[in-house]
């Protein structure tokens, strides 16, 4: 019996350490309204919990987390416009309809003043995205005078086994 205990707790432990979070850090520097310039890419794959922006110049036009098909976002996880100082997002994704639609509220039956029933219910809840494939960060410089200004993104994410 005390060996059965043992295994089954050796096998919670290996669970549970297979179930860490991970992390990965990118970063791009760019200056004097420089284009849009790209990462290489993220080794990261799993279910994405959280990405931390830092830079050094409070002057960036655009950060973006994406997953790319040459220079084209497929799958964003993070668009930053106009940033100024640093930024921690939380990414959550709602599911579609088979025809890629967003789900959305819908109207629930016997909505009234004398029942005290809400007038819409969301029937789709909101998850954490997977990650993986092309992941790659791209920066484009705020203005033509720029000072050089590093972004420094971390992102925190569960790996998935494939």
């Amino acid at each position: 019996m005390k060996k059965v205990i043992g295994l089954f707790l050796v096998g919670l432990i290996g669970f549970a350490m297979l179930a860490q979070a991970d992390t990965r850090t990118v970063s791009l520097t760019v200056t004097n309204g420089q284009a849009i310039t790209y990462s290489d890419p993220i080794p990261a794959s799993g279910v994405l919990d959280k990405i931390e922006v830092v830079q050094t110049v409070g002057c960036t036009a655009t950060v973006a987390v994406a997953t790319f098909s040459g220079t084209t976002a497929v799958d964003t996880f993070a668009t930053l416009t106009s940033l100024v100082g640093n930024k921690v997002l939380r990414p959550r994704i709602i599911g579609t309809t088979t025809a890629g639609v967003n789900l959305a509220a819908s109207v629930q039956a016997g909505s009234d003043a004398l029942t005290n029933l809400v007038s819409t219910a969301l029937i789709g809840v909101y998850e954490k995205p997977m990650i993986g494939g092309n992941l790659k960060l791209a920066v484009t410089a705020g203005v033509a005078t720029q000072a050089a200004n590093t972004v420094t993104v971390t992102l925190y994410f569960t790996p998935v086994s494939k």
